[in-house]
């Protein structure tokens, strides 16, 4: 499955001068989640997949869905062995998915198709996860396999387009065909929702509206779309990234001091959800927020302990005992989003693990 093209900023500079000008603009809600993607192994076509979904098939019939970057298995693979942010994904595959409707797509295409979708686990913003009957996958691209020129994305990678996606209208009637309305919404496949139609929009005053999804949550942002230019453009609002910072942590380019640089640099969340495996599965301890008060501590030695010689060798003032209060915050941010996952795919907590940050 190729890897889905990145989408610029509005003010990239491979953003067209005239992008705005165009006069078939779509703008759909970007939803917070995580990249997902999911493909049909077709016999009919099986000379048109790689290697790598031929591989992760389970016979005639298995979805393969992968992260952005990753291929990660088949719908008929057990849960057990699947990353726990995964499961509600997977759930929806294997009940919220019209397979008949895919093969009949793959028949009108005479290809294979991908579709790309956002996985709705806790990521930045809070949708009342666990408290509202969200869908597990949202839907907003599909690109059949005659379509795909490279699988590998250029140097730059916004210099990528959408050339052979399938057109916008086209895109969301092939999805909304996808959908098994009879499934539960926990385990539902809908189609992103478009916002506005054939309309002319200034990116640098327009107002981003609240989340389809629930009024309480203003959107991440909305992606705007163009046929006619093969591209997609994002808007996303600036406290977003705030948010996003909070839970992610700050980019190294964007530290102050050097107790900032070195947590941006190595409290990363693969980091963290190393260290609450360790008290979990190894300690007994058992899982819950109450853990940040003996977790924090630990993170911050095991980054001295495996980056020592790196963080010594750093060109910036360093006061150590600033760093524990900002590890501190960020392990009480990863446990959050770990339990909310938890309880959002019915999933042990440490078994969310690579997923979330692929």
């Amino acid at each position: 499955m190729k890897v889905y093209p990145k989408i610029p900023r509005y003010d990239h500079p491979v953003v067209p001068d005239d992008f705005f000008a165009a006069d078939d603009l779509v703008v759909v809600e970007k939803f917070d989640g995580s990249a997902f993607r999911f493909t049909l192994y077709d016999d009919r076509y099986a000379d048109a997949y790689p290697d790598t979904v031929v591989e992760a098939a389970d016979g005639d019939g298995s979805l393969v869905y992968g992260t952005r970057k990753s291929i990660m298995g088949c719908h008929r693979d057990p849960l057990a062995e699947t990353d726990g942010a995964l499961h509600r994904a997977v759930r929806c595959l294997r009940n919220g998915i019209d397979t008949n409707a895919l093969r009949a797509l793959h028949e009108e295409y005479a290809s294979p198709l991908t579709v790309y979708a956002e996985n709705l686990v806790y990521s930045t913003l809070d949708y009342g996860h666990t408290e509202r009957d969200l869908p597990a996958l949202v839907g907003f691209d599909i690109l059949p396999y005659d379509q795909i020129e490279t699988y590998t994305p250029p140097g730059n990678p916004y210099a990528e387009t959408f050339t052979g996606f399938l057109e916008t209208s086209t895109a969301w009637r092939a999805l909304d065909r996808l959908r098994d309305e009879d499934t539960p919404s926990e385990y539902a496949f809908v189609p992103a929702t478009i916002l506005e139609e054939d309309s002319t929009i200034d990116p640098d005053t327009y107002d981003i509206p609240p989340s389809s999804l629930t009024a309480d949550v203003d959107a991440e942002g909305v992606v705007v779309r163009s046929d006619t230019h093969e591209r997609r453009v994002k808007i996303v609002r600036e406290e977003f990234h705030e948010l996003n910072r909070a839970q992610f942590g700050q980019n190294p380019s964007e530290a102050e001091t050097g107790a900032e640089y070195l947590v941006a640099t190595y409290c990363t969340p693969a980091r963290i959800r190393k260290e609450v495996r360790t008290m979990v599965v190894e300690d007994g301890r058992e899982f819950g927020l109450h853990l940040a008060d003996d977790l924090y501590p630990r993170v911050v030695e095991d980054i001295w302990a495996e980056n020592y010689s790196e963080i010594m060798q750093l060109d910036r003032p360093l006061v150590p005992g600033d760093v524990y209060p900002l590890v501190a915050e960020r392990c009480v941010a990863e446990l959050r989003k770990l339990q909310t996952n938890a309880t959002l795919n019915n999933a042990d907590p440490t078994t969310i693990w690579q997923y979330l940050t692929d």
